[in-house]
């Protein structure tokens, strides 16, 4: 458990390093997915480096801002690249460390998504536009239905590890095997909810912006200049924080960034392990973008009847844990 009163200069550098690393990550993962798409569709496609062009774009335009727009439709992009890398402080980077590793964490991480989400539907109903209001309105429903499977199907996992530190379940599930029933429902609720998430097919498409059929990009429609930047990298960035979540569930490490600087790890060992990690996190990324690029995206009121998957999943893996367990 990591006390913030025995923070020292190795575990600051390496803090800002975790979090720039996946700040600069972030646009190159989506550049990955959209590459991926683009070869099943036979096109050329962007470049890889083609998001990190559109956010200094972004960064470099005139931003326009309603009339109608109180303070929370300004502080909001601000507020949800924070959240956001609020949330990367609990998530464990490639190398199998986090800055902010106490236990509990787990319930940071979702709480830091859930506080981006509640401020980016209110910007979205705050400018006063119709389409920015539908948009707010659907991400709550989606919301509803894809919070209560996240935060249960990590706590399974936290039950499994009995501890709630992200850290933690990742180190304690090399001891578990991949087949264990409980496990492999967890990941596949999470699997589900990840899809919900992110706002990809056949939940929601995020290459549209056909007004009655979008979802997150309803609310990013009274946006523009550093604010829709802001907002764009936030996405990125959760997009990357939830595949690497998934990843270091299922191919868990143990391999501490700390240890390694004091000469109790090989920096060999250490790189060869994140290189494994940074590779599955990519090959992750193209399961989702080969998933999205054979399916369509379902109607508004099917989305329940796919996300009911994810939840009684997690319910599923609960129950499981408890009978072979015996308890919980």
């Amino acid at each position: 458990m990591l006390n913030f009163g025995e923070w020292n200069g190795g575990i600051i550098f390496f803090s800002m390093l975790h979090l720039l690393i996946f700040l600069l990550a972030a646009p190159l993962l989506q550049g990955w997915i959209k590459k991926v798409k683009a070869f099943w569709q036979m096109r050329q496609g962007p470049s890889l480096f083609q998001p990190y062009r559109d956010l200094w774009k972004y960064m470099r335009k005139e931003e326009v801002v309603s009339e109608h727009a109180s303070w929370i439709f300004l502080v909001t992009p601000s507020l949800v690249l924070g959240s956001t890398i609020l949330a990367g402080c609990v998530v464990p980077g490639p190398w199998g460390w986090a800055p902010i590793h106490s236990m509990g964490s787990l319930f940071w991480l979702a709480a830091s998504l859930g506080l981006a989400r509640f401020f980016l539907a209110l910007a979205g109903l705050d400018a006063g536009g119709t389409f920015g209001g539908m948009g707010s309105s659907r991400e709550v429903f989606v919301a509803a239905l894809v919070e209560p499977g996240f935060i249960l199907s990590l706590v399974v996992l936290a039950l499994m590890t009995e501890t709630t530190s992200l850290m933690g379940i990742s180190a304690a599930l090399q001891g578990l095997s991949i087949f264990e029933t409980p496990r492999i429902l967890a990941l596949f609720a999470l699997f589900v909810i990840v899809i919900a998430e992110l706002g990809r097919i056949p939940i929601d498409n995020p290459d549209t912006h056909l007004e009655l059929t979008m979802i997150h990009e309803g609310m990013l429609l009274d946006y523009s200049g550093p604010s829709l930047g802001f907002l764009t990298w936030a996405e990125q960035l959760k997009q990357l924080l939830l595949l690497q979540l998934l990843a270091f569930l299922i191919l868990p490490v143990n391999i501490q960034v700390m240890n390694s600087w004091s000469g109790g790890i090989p920096f060999g060992i250490l790189l060869s392990h994140g290189i494994l990690q940074i590779g599955f996190l990519a090959l992750l990324g193209t399961f989702f973008a080969t998933l999205e690029s054979i399916n369509v995206k379902v109607r508004l009121f099917r989305i329940p009847n796919v996300l009911a998957m994810g939840l009684a999943a997690a319910v599923l893996a609960l129950l499981t844990l408890w009978i072979t367990k015996g308890g919980i």
